[in-house]
């Protein structure tokens, strides 16, 4: 997606109500003539291919409210756009590069829009400068898969919401069977299991999540949750080594994702949004889980921590309509998305989120993001620190070093980075 400088942002954020008012009022006088019908718009709206069909639908649904409006729909990455859905992580590139509006004029004068009916921290990972540039189109919580085929299987109870990581490790310890190369749990991605584990246990690998100034790479419960961490591959082995994932009866790829599918896996961690499998939800899945399958909130340990994701809808500083292009965003905020959960707490917990989705869907996207780590767009800023820390797990799960050796020496690397 291109745009070019900002140009004339104040004059062009007009106010809705008093355009629309100026619209259908003739200019002779408050009565007495026709009304008008607004000039017709068309405005582009750029968004995620897994979300086609859920879009299309709701623009046929806005039209009837907003005929005068076209929105026209085009897969993210493929050219200019008036309005688009992006992540958490792309506000500070956005801005960086004048690429977004502020959205505050609208929401002040926006008397239906509430933004305290949003999750907390929410509206705060697209604020920067006090102003608030994207408004949250739904959440993504990381949970944990399970294969009920396997735990019928084995005769092992499903986990259930409020586990722990002894009841994890337990139930992962009854599902493993070396002469089948069943594995009780395997990470589909290492650094998601990871800080999902250090948060659980207390520990923390930055000072602050939200406003980062520093490192904490050895932190005493950091080292401690990657010392559990490390022992269910090289202890207890109930999940694979580097090693392990390319024999063949797990597939032979070296991928957690082949040995899913080959029934060789019991619990697997993943976004809600991706319940299922199959290119329809990500790209991680090339296809649809063909087993059994259920999920739950993450295990807990000193607390309760769930990392979550968040998209959000932004107007493009090129926008030829902004006026309908926020008809648009207010809009799709009051929906129930299909893929994420909404980021709308009156929409979460709400008789037709779960009529939609399923009790048990609903059930633990609202019992997950009562526990949400949310990541600041800022961290990206440290992104030779996020390389560091990948090279120090790799260490440890490859063997190569102890949690402590390697995250001692990664804290001081990164300290010479960003001292």
């Amino acid at each position: 997606m291109s745009f070019d400088n900002l140009q004339a942002r104040v004059g062009r954020l007009g106010l809705t109500c008093t355009i629309i008012c100026l619209l259908v009022i003739p200019l002779s006088g408050c009565s007495g003539g026709a009304i008008s019908t607004p000039e017709p718009v068309t405005i582009v709206f750029a968004h995620l291919g897994f979300d086609a069909d859920y879009y299309e639908a709701l623009v046929e649904e806005f039209s009837e409210s907003y005929p005068y409006i076209t929105v026209e729909l085009v897969g993210s990455g493929t050219g200019d756009a008036d309005v688009f859905v992006d992540s958490q992580f792309a506000l500070s590139e956005l801005r960086e590069q004048d690429n977004v509006l502020s959205l505050d004029p609208f929401i002040e004068q926006d008397a239906s829009f509430d933004l305290s009916d949003f999750y907390p921290g929410t509206v705060g990972l697209f604020t920067s400068e006090g102003e608030v540039w994207a408004i949250p189109a739904g959440a993504d919580v990381v949970v944990m898969f399970y294969n009920r085929d396997l735990f019928d299987q084995y005769g092992v109870p499903c986990p259930e919401v409020g586990w722990t990581w002894d009841d994890f490790l337990n139930r992962a310890l009854a599902l493993r069977d070396p002469d089948a190369s069943v594995f009780g749990y395997a990470p589909t991605d290492r650094i998601v299991d990871s800080l999902s584990f250090i948060y659980q246990h207390g520990g923390r690998i930055f000072d602050d999540l939200q406003n980062p100034t520093r490192t904490t790479f050895d932190d005493p419960l950091t080292i401690e949750a990657l010392e559990w961490y490390a022992s269910l591959i090289h202890e207890h082995n109930v999940a694979p080594t580097q090693k392990q994932l390319y024999d063949e009866d797990l597939g032979g790829a070296g991928s957690v994702v082949i040995g899913v599918y080959l029934n060789k896996v019991g619990m697997w961690t993943g976004g809600l949004s991706e319940r299922g499998g199959g290119r329809q939800v990500s790209t991680t899945w090339p296809g649809e889980w063909k087993m059994r399958w259920g999920f739950v909130p993450l295990p807990r340990d000193a607390q309760s921590a769930t990392l979550m994701f968040v998209e959000g809808y932004s107007i493009s500083s090129q926008a030829r309509y902004p006026d309908a292009c926020w008809q648009w965003i207010s809009f799709l905020s009051e929906q129930t998305p299909y893929r994420l959960m909404p980021a709308r707490k009156s929409l979460a917990e709400s008789a037709t989120y779960e009529q939609q989705v399923g009790s048990d869907v609903a059930a633990v996207a609202r019992a997950s993001v009562e526990s949400a780590v949310l990541l600041s767009p800022r961290l990206i800023e440290f992104g030779g620190a996020w390389g560091i820390f990948w090279r120090a797990l790799d260490a440890i799960i490859g063997g190569r070093s102890t949690p402590e050796e390697a995250m001692i020496s990664a804290q001081q690397e990164a300290e010479r980075i960003y001292p």
